[in-house]
Parts: C-alpha cells; sequence; structure tokens
C-alpha cells in the first residue's frame, strides 16, 4: 500500500513513490515518531495498529536506538511502563554533557 502523499515530505531522501507501508514499516513508523506533526500521527495510527507502532518503538528502544532522544521521550511515555519511562531519563539526567553526546547506535561485527 502507498503511503499518503502529505508524507512525501518526510522522505526527502528516499525514492517516495517506491515505499511500501508493509515492506518498509520500521523505517515509515520511525520517520513519523521522529519527524511527523499531528496530521502525520493520526494518518500513521490509521495506517498502523498501536501494537504494530509500540512493537516498532520498542524494537529500537532496546536495540540501536536510531530515534533521536526528543521523541525517544514523547513516545517512551506512551509505549513504555512509567517505571521503565523515568529509570531512562533518570540514566539520561545523570549523564554528564560528552556522555550525553556520545553515539548510542550499537555497531555489531557480523563477519565471522
Amino acid at each position: 500500500m502507498k503511503l499518503p502523499e502529505d508524507f512525501e515530505i518526510l522522505f526527502k531522501n528516499y525514492n517516495f513513490e517506491m515505499l511500501d507501508t508493509e515492506k518498509h514499516k520500521e523505517l515509515i513508523i520511525k520517520t513519523v515518531l521522529a519527524k511527523g506533526d499531528w496530521r502525520h500521527i493520526e494518518k500513521l495510527f490509521t495506517i498502523y495498529s498501536f501494537n504494530e507502532i509500540k512493537d516498532v518503538f520498542l524494537k529500537d528502544f532496546y536495540g540501536v536506538q536510531e530515534l533521536p532522544i526528543p521523541p525517544i521521550y514523547l513516545w517512551g511515555s506512551l509505549f513504555l511502563d512509567e517505571k521503565e519511562y523515568w529509570k531512562f531519563r533518570n540514566m539520561r539526567r545523570k549523564l554528564n554533557s560528552i556522555e550525553k553526546w556520545k553515539q548510542t547506535r550499537k555497531i555489531y561485527n557480523t563477519i565471522k
């Protein structure tokens, strides 16, 4: 299925016509959660179920953390349980400036 035309502004670095809601589900959800405005968010929840969006968020949160910190704070308040959310916020608060700017993505060596 194709994305709504007003999503095109969010995907300037991609061939918008080639994006498919099933094949590129994680990319679409993460991009809209990070860059979308309220109209995009409402449409995202009509394209995907709450649980599909939550699963993509949690996979990113506990995995590579490609989402920027402000969207993690926002969506974490919805998708994480309260204890886990505040544990993350408090951990981030205790970091010094250098630690806050360190790379958060984890790179794994898959070559054996």
